[in-house]
């Protein structure tokens, strides 16, 4: 049963339950999103909200963010799995959910299995209170919940200060919206608010009162309980003398208050969250002899304290059972009204009391850290104790520094959730002065975490702040090599040269230093220097690294090494090093030895790598994701798959902006571009081009040969000769000196060559050649590239039996593009030699194979010349394009998944049928909600139930050819 009525807000309630009826009748999902100024009685719409949704038969998820809790990883979501009379998960599944917390992809999923098992029974309703105070792992928990969860009775209902803060996590999200302000009441429902409280009507002085409160409830409240109080006392003059300011009420009542009972609201409020009752003695341990249950009756009386469900940490060494008693603020306003009316010393000295609890008992560094940073102000070092074993019963005290307390947390957060560890590591960094002895020591730290998340300007300023005050050349050069892996990943190569050379030149660097300097001087190399310089640097850095055993010395010069091979197109050689390196450094390079089997067209042994890492991890792999995700679509594109290629790209899209991590969103985009210009259309081609420039997050080097080349296509496809000719040629001409492996690309030199020889530009054309025939020597016995060398040469001297040759090659490759491309080549060749038969016999093979890879503007090219030979195929009649919308419009990947959930599967328990990612049927699956136009897994199942024997599925679902 509900507390309390709730009070002139039967307009907004009616429009959130009306929204939530409508979202559990339609089996859709839907939004709804109440906002106002604090103390307006938002948490109580929605706590009134959820109450009503579990009488409709909703399964509820209430998640509250704090302030405190902004520190641990997507502590608000799952505290609340565990949550209420009947938690959505048990024990055993909270605990693995808990170790997931290092890794928001994977939390994310686990969440997401939990709450698509829970809207597969009943209607769920997600709400999350207070979402501006939420954490950076909250928000994209609840971004990714929000698209995986698509098509399901969920209705998210957020309460925020401003609406905006809820509406960005929608993204792409298609669904109902209700928008919920919620202004001050009117003076009767104000009125109403004091008869439930006072039990009578309230006379004309505490009418003033409650009118003083501008309509704010929960200010009205305050009032009211301190009238209360008074009137409990028989003291009318007290009534009278109530403070008509929300935090003068909160003092008066605090100061009334006895001494024990206004320890215990203190550190409640200072706590800012629910404390568990065995929490709460262990900090006063005084309580006990002064009346512990006098003094709760007390606190809760004073409206300033309630009785609460444990909320501690997610982040705690266990999950908090929901019969755990705890005490907490009525109201985030109420708490910070009391803290405004303690003493400073006062806060201080509760916030570090709760810090050696959380570093204490809960072994929680975020918590903690928390509570140390709001203790202290900057460049003030305040001692926390805590015990640490060290063998003996005792155990031994030690001293830990603000700057260690927010260091212990920034290095524990440094995987889930970057940016928070890099401010707290900042944070931790400032709090020193460099005459403390141990600032260079925590300095240190807070660079590795300053590197590791890729904050390149703070981690140098930490770097320069560093080496200004050291001496010892081998410190100094540990810095060095420290700060330019952040230099690496920031693409600032000038300037990683230019410091690592600065201290290989000084005097004296150590033999482990100087190995890892110099090997990421080679890494760096290999994007500023031409092919065959990268090479030689790259090897003498492996020399020098092995010889340290130094293993990140090792891993980086291998790194170089395989990267400057596989800018020179000497893919065997890249195999070999990201083989080795990936072996001796966890996996980090297991996509580079993919995407190297991939230049061998051993696309089979590549495929196989994909699968059992996601046999073995799931849908995530932690910071590996992606790059394996990027190596997946180019195995889809360069395999012909371009529905694949194209979901693929969308979700790798998805996820970079998830994880604010855009690294491989240039792979993403290109293929994006690929895919579109391949099937004619040049106005898709044109926008992803322009959304490919202006990505962040790739130095020039990197980006320009890619880029101009599909600036080069797309010139080509709207008939542009002389544009693509100018875009084109300086790519091929500088392949040999490039800094990157897009120009040495097979599947291009067809393209330039064609493009050299329409606009008669023989210097290109000869230039075309001699690349191919450059890459095709150094990648021996490789269909793809050995078939295009021989082929331009053939077409250069106008030699038909070098051609067939090409073509038998050609023929061998796992690309259904080059093998097309073979066979029309010498089809064409031989229909004008007057070899009608063969030629056509070619020409059908080329046209098969460019419509298996739905290269439509190559495929319906062959057919202009069959049909001016006098030549029709039925088959090209079945050959249109597929219309915007409808069934029809579904592709082939899109209708699998389509008719996997229509017939009840999860989108786990689909991913793993087909085997592909989970963010892949999230994909498809959110492109076939928008072509038919359903808004609901329910509706999708009628709309393939229409058709008939749509729901019939066939085949082997895991074979990936077949995807």
């Amino acid at each position: 049963m509900m507390a309390a009525p709730l009070r002139g807000r039967s307009n907004p309630m009616t429009r959130v339950l009306s929204t939530v009826r409508g979202a559990f009748r339609s089996g859709a999902a839907a939004v709804v999103v109440v906002s106002g100024p604090g103390g307006i009685g938002k948490s109580a719409l929605v706590s009134h909200a959820c109450w009503e949704a579990a009488a409709m038969g909703a399964r509820v998820l209430h998640a509250v963010c704090d302030p405190v809790a902004q520190v641990s990883p997507g502590a608000p979501v799952i505290a609340a799995l565990r949550a209420g009379p009947e938690p959505l998960v048990g024990v055993a599944e909270y605990e693995q959910i808990l170790q997931a917390r290092d890794e928001p992809l994977l939390l994310a999923e686990r969440i997401a299995a939990v709450l698509e098992a829970a809207a597969g029974d009943a209607p769920l309703v997600v709400a999350v209170d207070d979402l501006q105070q939420a954490d950076r792992v909250s928000l994209f928990v609840i971004r990714t919940l929000m698209g995986r969860l698509i098509g399901l009775p969920v209705v998210w209902l957020f309460a925020a200060r401003a609406e905006q803060a809820a509406l960005a996590l929608l993204g792409a999200q298609r669904c109902r919206v209700e928008l919920v302000p919620l202004g001050p009441l009117a003076d009767t429902d104000m009125t109403a608010i004091a008869m439930d409280r006072l039990g009578h009507a309230p006379n004309e002085h505490v009418r003033d009162l409650v009118g003083a409160a501008g309509g704010n409830p929960l200010l009205a409240v305050q009032i009211l309980h301190s009238v209360v109080r008074a009137e409990k006392a028989g003291s009318a003059a007290s009534a009278r003398s109530v403070p008509l300011e929300f935090t003068a009420v909160i003092a008066q009542r605090l100061a009334d208050l006895p001494d024990a009972t206004r320890d215990l609201a203190a550190l409640i409020a200072v706590a800012g969250r629910p404390l568990p009752l065995r929490v709460v003695t262990a900090l006063l341990p005084q309580l006990p002899d002064t009346g512990w249950e006098t003094v709760l009756a007390q606190a809760r009386d004073s409206g300033l304290v309630q009785a609460a469900e444990s909320a501690e940490s997610a982040a705690s060494a266990g999950p908090a059972e929901p019969s755990d008693s705890a005490l907490a603020p009525t109201h985030h306003l109420v708490s910070e009204a009391v803290c405004a009316a303690l003493p400073e010393h006062t806060i201080r000295t509760w916030h570090l009391r709760l810090a050696r609890h959380y570093l204490d008992a809960a072994r929680d560094p975020f918590s903690a850290a928390a509570h140390v940073r709001a203790a202290v102000t900057t460049g003030i070092t305040t001692a926390v104790p805590t015990a640490v074993p060290t063998g003996d019963a005792a155990g031994a005290e030690v001293l830990l520094t603000r700057a260690e307390v927010l260091l212990a947390a920034a290095e524990q957060l440094t995987a889930a959730s970057p940016d928070d560890a890099a401010d707290l590591a900042a944070e931790a960094f400032a709090a020193l002065t460099p005459d403390h002895p141990e600032w260079p020591a925590i300095g240190r730290r807070c660079l590795a975490v300053l590197c590791r998340t890729e904050r390149a300007d703070e981690a140098i300023g930490v770097a320069d702040a560093l080496l200004a005050r050291l001496d010892d050349a081998d410190q100094a050069g540990a810095v060095e090599a420290q700060v330019s892996s952040a230099l690496w990943v920031a693409g600032r190569l000038d300037e990683l040269l230019a410091r690592t050379g600065r201290v290989l030149n000084a005097a004296g660097p150590g033999c482990e230093v100087a190995a890892r300097l110099s090997a990421v001087r080679a890494l760096a190399r290999t994007r500023l220097a031409a092919g065959e310089d990268a090479a030689r640097e790259a090897s003498s850095a492996l020399d020098l690294a092995r010889a340290s055993g130094d293993a990140e010395a090792v891993a980086l010069a291998l790194h170089a090494v395989g990267q400057a091979a596989r800018n020179e197109g000497r893919h065997h050689v890249a195999l070999r090093a990201f083989r080795e390196v990936r072996t001796t450094s966890a996996g980090h390079h297991l996509a580079e030895e993919i995407t190297s089997l991939q230049f061998l067209d051993r696309y089979d042994h590549a495929q196989t790598l994909l699968d059992e890492v996601r046999a073995a991890h799931g849908d995530t792999v932690g910071s590996i994701l992606p790059a394996l995700q990027c190596a997946q679509i180019w195995q889809d594109f360069n395999l012909g798959r371009g529905d694949e290629a194209e979901a693929g790209a969308r979700a790798l899209l998805e996820i970079g902006q998830q994880l604010g991590n855009g690294v491989y969103a240039l792979d993403a985009a290109i293929v994006q571009i690929s895919v579109a210009l391949l099937r004619g259309d040049a106005v898709t081609a044109a926008a992803r081009l322009d959304f490919a420039a202006d990505l962040p997050g790739a130095d020039a080097a990197l980006r320009q040969p890619g880029l101009t080349v599909m600036r080069g296509w797309l010139a080509v496809a709207r008939g542009d000769l002389s544009g693509a000719t100018a875009a084109l040629a300086p790519v091929a001409q500088g392949a040999t000196r490039s800094c990157g492996y897009w120009p040495l690309w097979p599947c291009w030199m067809g393209l330039f060559y064609e493009v050299g020889t329409a606009a008669d530009d023989q210097a290109f054309a000869q230039t075309v050649v001699d690349v191919a025939e450059l890459a095709a020597e150094r990648t021996p016995g490789v269909a793809s590239f050995e078939g295009l060398a021989l082929n331009v040469r053939a077409r250069s001297k106008g030699d038909r039996e070098l051609l067939r040759q090409s073509a038998d090659i050609l023929a061998r490759s796992p690309r259904p593009l080059l093998r097309g491309f073979g066979a029309d080549c010498l089809g064409r060749a031989l229909l004008a030699d007057g070899d009608r038969s063969a030629g056509l016999a070619l020409l059908d093979r080329a046209w098969d194979d460019y419509h298996s890879a739905d290269a439509r503007v190559y495929r319906d090219n062959v057919r202009k010349v069959m049909r001016e030979a006098g030549v029709r195929r039925a088959k090209w009649s079945a050959a249109t394009p597929r219309p915007d919308t409808g069934t029809d419009a579904l592709t082939e990947a899109e209708r699998r998944v389509a008719l996997l959930v229509a017939a009840g599967h999860s989108n786990r328990s689909a991913a793993t049928e087909l085997g592909v990612s989970v963010n892949t049927v999230g994909t498809h699956l959110r492109s076939a909600f928008a072509k038919l136009g359903v808004q609901s897994r329910v509706q999708l199942a009628n709309v393939l139930h229409r058709e008939p024997g749509a729901l019939t599925y066939t085949g082997d679902a895991r074979t990936r050819a077949g995807m």
